[in-house]
């Protein structure tokens, strides 16, 4: 996918269009779902916020933080902005 993006930011570039690319894959090294500490998290079972969906009877449920990025993520994403936001 990472490829498939660069690529289509290079062709929107050739047409005139102010994008850049810029993959945050090296600042999760280390940092992915299975890894210590964990940038994006697993399945987060239970009501964790405000927003999550209602857990109903005794069953548990899943919540909305299933699968996005932690703190530790953020900031990971963040680095990768701050680069793109420094390229020409």
């Amino acid at each position: 996918m990472t490829d498939k993006q660069a690529a289509m930011v290079a062709d929107l570039r050739q047409t005139g269009v102010r994008v850049v690319f810029e993959s945050p894959d090296p600042d999760f090294e280390g940092r992915r779902a299975c890894d210590a500490p964990e940038g994006i998290h697993k399945l987060v079972t239970g009501q964790q916020g405000e927003g999550d969906f209602p857990c109903l009877g005794s069953s548990w449920c899943i919540s909305r933080e299933s699968y996005h990025p932690s703190t530790v993520g953020t900031t990971a994403y963040a680095a990768a902005l701050v680069r793109a936001l420094s390229k020409p």
